[in-house]
């Protein structure tokens, strides 16, 4: 009983210097914890998230925060060298993203080409401007009921390999897409342009 009243006594001075309460600062420690992976310590998870939410508050997205369930599965995945999605993703309707070979040196340039794929992303519609064109990794990072994410890095057949999961996955087609992933407030294209592989490519592309 004395124990209990010295931890309440402790968690009010704590929550009056400067005015937070308890449950709210656990709650935001919670939010600010990063932790690691085998492949992805927390510098590599920090990038990661970093990316991620510097494109998605140009989406008018919420930003991504760490989940290390998430980092855990997506690092077996790689661990097992198995290049498919987990059965845990497909089973769940959790979101995955795939990226792997040498143009890929760190995620900054994987999360860039991820996000130059909404070039061809068709925001009345919710589909890619033509079918032969894919826009999946863009959706994903920028939908707004994603809130949490796990990253993991590794290799395969001598080649870095990247894998990201997502608590929440768009499902193409559906209305409420279009509702969920917003044109960006300002053109980020040239956004992390020395980290991307591809840059060049789209530039070209754009002025066609």
């Amino acid at each position: 009983m004395i124990f209990s009243t010295l931890l309440f006594t402790c968690c009010a001075l704590l929550s009056r210097i400067d005015g937070t309460p308890f449950h709210g600062r656990s709650k935001l420690l919670r939010r600010s914890f990063i932790g690691e992976t085998k492949g992805c310590d927390r510098d590599c998870q920090k990038e990661c998230i970093a990316v991620h939410n510097k494109y998605r508050a140009n989406h008018d997205a919420p930003p991504l925060v760490f989940d290390q369930k998430l980092a855990d599965e997506a690092q077996a995945l790689i661990d097992k060298g198995v290049f498919k999605h987990s059965d845990w993703v497909e089973l769940k309707n959790n979101g995955a993203a795939f990226a792997w070979g040498s143009l890929f040196p760190t995620f900054t340039a994987v999360i860039k080409n991820w996000h130059d794929e909404g070039a061809y992303y068709d925001y009345q519609t919710g589909a890619p401007k033509k079918q032969s064109q894919v826009v999946d990794h863009f959706m994903q990072m920028v939908y707004k009921k994603a809130h949490r994410i796990g990253c993991a890095r590794g290799g395969l057949y001598g080649e870095p390999w990247y894998v990201v999961h997502y608590d929440k996955a768009p499902t193409p087609g559906q209305p409420s897409i279009t509702m969920n992933i917003n044109k960006p407030k300002q053109d980020d294209s040239e956004w992390f342009k020395d980290g991307s592989p591809f840059s060049e490519e789209l530039k070209n592309m754009q002025e066609v």
